[in-house]
Parts: structure tokens; sequence; C-alpha cells
């Protein structure tokens, strides 16, 4: 996060005047009568509305690491594990990235810089983007056929095909170009990973075209996926919540069953679309679910009248 993205943040948490959040863990939600009981670490609460913000997700982990996992040998990290600033020097480390988002890129970027011989490999040609989304997807050129469609199986499938996987914006791929020039990282895009085994106490992996990638540091910078039964403390709920491949089925409030819950972020996807993860996600989120606990729509009273702002609101 930018300290300019900081300090944006810290101003809008300062003008609403809220709360120091509580430093502790959801341990288990349950109904109680029109309100949920919230179990937490230091004691209990009792919520009129819970709004889950915190992107519950499980691992995209790909089948060939499957039969490495739990095998003596080097550990294999996942990018949401990796603190880069935690690993000042990785000289005479021979490190493989797996993945072609931004993700991979950052990882790539610091481990060369860290002095590690470093491989990237993508199973497709490094795709670059700008935004995650096309910008269609911000308003009525996309999500008009979106809203029109009623299964939320379909609206998954639009909503992943619009995703795509991995992208970058051009001056990272550029970076990796520059990096690659220098000697410093080999990237192999486009060619998938076949198989994957330990050998001496590192890692050998297979591509599809026979060749060969060892590797000392596995790092898999692979995505995750939303999945809101990956909040165990939602378990005594969660019958309750309708879901397509762990993605919640919300309605146009974005509440979730027959409980005040409700969701934003990725897990907001079946309602909101393919941006429902980044900013206008946040904001769109934000607007429906505070429309539904007080009854105004407070970004039309501050546009006013005759402002134009509103016109595609997606009630």
């Amino acid at each position: 996060m930018s300290s300019a993205f900081m300090r944006f943040c810290t101003s809008i948490i300062d003008d609403a005047g809220l709360t120091d959040p509580i430093p502790e863990r959801a341990m288990r939600i349950g109904s109680a009568g029109d309100h949920l009981r919230i179990e937490t670490s230091g004691g209990s609460l009792l919520a009129e509305r819970l709004v889950v913000a915190s992107n519950p997700h499980r691992r995209q982990i790909p089948s060939w690491v499957v039969p490495l996992l739990g095998c003596a040998g080097p550990t294999i990290n996942h990018a949401a594990d990796i603190d880069l600033r935690s690993l000042s020097d990785l000289s005479g480390q021979r490190v493989v990235i797996v993945g072609g988002g931004l993700s991979a890129g950052h990882l790539a970027v610091g481990a060369c810089a860290r002095g590690a011989a470093v491989h990237l490999v993508a199973r497709r040609p490094l795709m670059i983007r700008s935004f995650d989304t096309d910008p269609g997807w911000l308003g009525p050129k996309h999500l008009r056929a979106f809203d029109a469609t009623e299964s939320p199986t379909q609206r998954l499938a639009q909503a992943s095909a619009a995703r795509g996987g991995g992208t970058m914006p051009d001056w990272m791929v550029n970076r990796l170009h520059e990096l690659a020039a220098e000697g410093r990282l080999c990237i192999r895009a486009g060619v998938p990973i076949a198989t994957a085994d330990t050998v001496n106490g590192h890692y050998e992996l297979t591509l599809a075209d026979n060749t060969t990638i060892t590797g000392d540091l596995l790092w898999l910078a692979t995505g995750t996926i939303p999945d809101l039964r990956s909040l165990r403390a939602l378990s005594p709920v969660l019958p309750d919540i309708a879901t397509v491949d762990g993605y919640p089925v919300p309605d146009r409030d974005l509440r979730i069953g027959r409980h005040p819950v409700h969701v934003m972020g990725r897990l907001a996807t079946l309602e909101l679309g393919p941006a429902a993860g980044n900013l206008w996600g946040a904001r769109m989120a934000a607007r429906r679910i505070t429309r539904a606990i007080t009854g105004v729509d407070f970004e039309a009273v501050l546009a006013g009248p005759g402002s134009g702002r509103g016109r595609f609101s997606r009630r």
C-alpha cells in the first residue's frame, strides 16, 4: 500500500470518526434472534449487522505440486506467505517462481535484487494489461448483460472469463525483460510444468517441452480463489447461505442468506461482477450496504439533483 493511499484511508477514517479496530480474532459467528453473536478470542459481541470484508479464500495449488506436499525436502512457499523484507540475502540460492501475474513479477524482481538466480515459469506467455478487468465492467457496457443473467453459475463463468489468468502492467514486464537481458533472470513463459520432484535436496521441474529447471526454493504465485467456507467462524450459519464454488450468492444489498450478513470485495463477485475486488467494487459495495442499513443513498444525496451521477446506479 502506497503512503499516499494510506494517507487517504486515514483521512476517511478520521472524517467518519471510526473507533479503533478490535484486535481480536472472530472464533464463532452464530445466530442470536435478529442479531448475530460473535465469539472472539477476547470475549463476545452482539451485532445487528456483519460485513465480511476480510477476503476469505483458498489458495490455487497446481496439480503437479500435490505429490510434493508433505514430502521431505525444501519448503514450498505460496506468495501469500513470502515477505521479501525478511529476506535480506539470497545469494547462491536458485529460486523458481511459478505464475504470470503481478505478484510473480514482484517476487522475481525482489529475489533478483537479493542476489538469487531466478527462474520465472508461467504456463502461458506474459500478458500485459493495465487493469485487472476491462473498464467496461465498471459500468453498463458489460454489466447490463451480467445483471440480466439470472443463473449464479453463469454469472461466475462470465466473471471468471473477464478476469482471466494473471496479468502484469507493461512497466513490470519491461523490468523483467531488463533483468533477463542482464542474465539475472530466466523467463520460461508459455510452457506449463508437467511434473516435479525432489532430487538431492532441491526441486527438479520438468516442463511440457521436456526441459528441466532446478531450484533450491519454490515460490508459488498461482493466486487465490474467494471461498466463504474458508472463514471457519461462519460455520454455524453457512448451511443457510447459498454458494457457487465457494462464492456466496448475495442479494442486491449484498446480504447473504437469512442472517444479517453482508459481503464485499471478491465475495461480492456474483452481484457486482469481476471488478468487485478492486476500489470500484469497494465503493459500490459500501454504497449498497450503507443504503440497506440506513435507507439513504448517500452518493445520490451528495451528488444532488441534475448532477448526472448515479444514472447507472445498479440498484
